[in-house]
């Protein structure tokens, strides 16, 4: 299997019916555990984030904190017009992103396949201590419109984890949908998870879904339409995430605009100025085949999606956008939100230098397009939410001392957050949003975004591959 090690064991999976695949699972155990971990990194050194940072990389970090911190102190003067510059940059970057993707929803146009063309489809759900919502997800799957003999839904769940396991069996699942429980082993990530279930999977096209999400029946149809009108560089066919809780708080209105900028506005207009995009953590659609030939995903890598969308783009798949939805639900308390996006932020810096270890080859793999994507965009989002409350400090220093640069700053400023709360609040609109007017306070919650970034900081450091568990089913 290229991509994938090539071990006797995942040919021995992929040969078996269920039933012996769930034998080998039990008396391989550590063998498959084993692919599962480090399966990609074993094929894939060079993109695998196990592999850890180039040397350069490690000196070029180090340069650029001490460089940082220096200025900041010593040379504010410097400090503030380059962190200014940095993060208006990042914001107009955006802006004209969003304008693409104001031009990007477009009413489908693939033509519905015929009952007997549809393919075969697996849908993965990797559940981990996922009781409170697993339950309701069956049902939910158990209601999609696509044909039951076409279809496998593998509900992947650890081996210690019981209760998600007797949530699944009290949902009465239908027969298309399998418990599969999984070898014990590190790394206790999501994307290890699913390496599994592509191992096991017997569909042409392979979905994701999270343990409390809910797609529109229709969903799977309308990928494969766009598949099949679509030539075999698409490798994947990205769904619009958007929360169906918004109106629990503050914080989940907050959450709301975020996902509607990225999925309305800043993902398609990705898409149509031809730069690859970080995938979304859930509904990303694939080949089979294709997905096997990318290596799966790497099961070490905080943020595998991200990385996935960027490892298309390198190795000259493409990734499409599609308006069907995918409801999630978006978290209402402060710590499990910081706690998510910091592996979120640590995942990008993780990424971007999973594929800038070797500059010259970089270039060549990504050229312009790509190069904005992975630093214009996946890196410079930590970077900029981290520099953000050192440059308010700087700007107010320099107010307080009136310093020249004052005008200036607060001229570009004022620009980047016009520029955010402007396409915040246009994508607000288009998502249909109840509160589109609360974009206003993006400058608020971009502080939340800071302490993120501070922290994937300090764990891309000390813990670069731990992941913080978000929690499901308790928001209102």
């Amino acid at each position: 299997m290229a991509g994938i090690v090539g071990t006797d064991v995942v040919e021995a999976l992929r040969g078996a019916d269920a039933a012996e695949q769930d034998r080998i699972l039990v008396e391989r155990s550590a063998e498959v555990a084993g692919v599962m971990a480090d399966g990609f990194a074993g094929a894939q050194p060079e993109l695998a984030a196990k592999s850890g940072f180039a040397r350069w990389q490690v000196w070029a970090a180090a340069a650029a904190g001490v460089a940082g911190a220096v200025g900041v102190v010593v040379a504010p003067v410097v400090a503030l017009p380059v962190f200014t510059v940095l993060s208006t940059a990042y914001s107009l970057l955006h802006g004209v992103i969003a304008v693409a993707g104001l031009r990007a929803e477009e009413p489908e146009t693939d033509r519905p396949l015929p009952e007997g063309e549809l393919p075969f489809y697996t849908v993965l759900v990797p559940a981990y201590r996922e009781a409170a919502v697993i339950g309701d997800t069956v049902r939910q799957l158990a209601r999609l419109d696509y044909p039951a003999d076409r279809l496998e839904v593998l509900v992947l769940v650890e081996r210690h984890d019981p209760d998600t396991l007797r949530a699944v069996q009290a949902a009465s699942p239908p027969p298309f949908v399998r418990i599969v429980r999984l070898p014990p082993g590190p790394p206790q990530t999501k994307p290890r998870s699913v390496n599994l279930g592509l191992m096991l999977a017997r569909g042409e096209l392979l979905v994701i879904f999270d343990a409390e999400d809910r797609p529109e029946p229709d969903q799977l149809r309308r990928v494969a339409a766009r598949f099949a009108a679509s030539d075999e560089r698409l490798a994947c066919v990205q769904a619009q995430l958007l929360f169906r809780n918004a109106e629990v708080n503050w914080l989940t209105r907050q959450s709301a605009l975020e996902y509607a900028l990225r999925f309305k506005f800043v993902l398609p207009g990705m898409v149509r100025l031809g730069m690859p995009i970080p995938l979304g953590g859930t509904s990303n659609h694939f080949r089979t085949e294709t997905l096997r030939e990318l290596g799966g995903w790497d099961a070490w890598n905080v943020t595998e999606d991200a990385d996935l969308g960027m490892r298309c783009a390198a190795l000259g798949k493409r990734v499409e956008m599609i308006e069907a939805v995918t409801w999630e639900e978006a978290i209402d308390r402060l710590g499990p939100w910081v706690r998510q996006r910091t592996r979120w932020f640590k995942g990008f810096l993780l990424t971007a230098a999973v594929h800038t270890r070797r500059p010259g080859r970089t270039v060549r793999r990504f050229r312009a397009s790509g190069l904005l994507s992975l630093l214009g965009v996946v890196a410079s989002a930590p970077v900029t939410s981290a520099v953000q409350p050192v440059a308010s400090v700087l700007t107010l220093l320099a107010l307080v001392g009136g310093s020249s640069l004052v005008g200036p700053v607060l001229l570009a400023q004022g620009v980047s957050i016009a520029c955010w709360i402007g396409i915040t609040y246009a994508a607000a609109r288009r998502a249909g949003l109840a509160a589109p007017w609360s974009a206003v306070f993006a400058p608020v919650y971009s502080v939340l975004w800071s302490v993120a970034a501070w922290r994937a900081v300090h764990q891309l450091v000390v813990s670069p591959f731990s992941w913080e568990k978000t929690p499901h089913g308790e928001a209102g």
